[in-house]
């Protein structure tokens, strides 16, 4: 039996500024607002200047609502600040056809190969990345579609992306890993054949998105809430 399954990263929706402020390497902290009371207190940067594309937010805000209300099933949902949170809800699952709608591809996390010099360089990082992932089960906000994979969990894999992501540049490497279950698309270019999922997750990723415009994500969960 296929299980359906829509997984919204609302950092999606910073697609024409974030690889601005994710090209800053500062060695910031890991605990979310510790991380951009950093980042902003130096003045280079403003919160405001890292605006959103609002096409991307009505793309998402439209997806989820139609996944709640033009469903034929009753669909479990989950929220979560980190996208590795979705294993709760799938992570017992077989045969999972998932889109993903976010800025990165969430296959690999590229841990190690930030600081590769070359292509071969960078390849090589993401093999003991995969190999930390099944051996040690390093699994995190970057990598649990590897690990859904690996698993073999996976029908199919969709990434909707934006063009701005960096994350690019090595879907070719994770289209090798996956074969014909990956697939990535524009949101001009998809097209849901119905919203019948049997499971909806939507995440923040607060490491990833300013502070300004973590709202977004209350705004999903108070149209869930008046929805169910």
């Amino acid at each position: 039996m296929t299980n359906k399954v829509l997984s919204i990263d609302i950092d999606y929706i910073m697609g024409p500024t974030i690889e601005t402020y994710m090209q800053q390497d500062r060695g910031m902290a890991q605990n979310a607002t510790a991380r951009w009371d950093e980042f902003f207190d130096d003045d280079l940067f403003k919160q405001n200047q890292f605006y959103i594309d609002q096409g991307n937010l009505i793309f998402c805000y439209d997806s989820f609502l139609k996944a709640l209300t033009k469903n034929k099933k009753t669909p479990k949902v989950l929220f979560g600040y980190d996208h590795d949170s979705i294993l709760y809800l799938i992570g017992e699952e077989k045969d999972i056809e998932l889109i993903n709608i976010d800025h990165h591809d969430d296959v690999m996390h590229g841990s190690f190969s930030q600081n590769a010099d070359n292509r071969e360089e960078a390849w090589n990082y993401l093999k003991k990345e995969l190999y930390m992932l099944e051996t040690h089960h390093w699994v995190n906000e970057g990598n649990w579609g590897a690990w859904l994979h690996l698993k073999d969990k996976l029908k199919s894999f969709t990434w909707i992306h934006n063009e701005e992501s960096a994350n690019l540049g090595r879907s070719d490497f994770n289209a090798e890993l996956m074969g014909e279950k990956y697939s990535i698309s524009r949101r001009e270019e998809y097209k849901f054949e119905d919203y019948n999922f049997d499971y909806i997750f939507v995440c923040l990723s607060p490491q990833y998105i300013p502070p300004v415009h973590w709202h977004y994500f209350t705004m999903f969960l108070m149209a869930y809430e008046s929805i169910t």
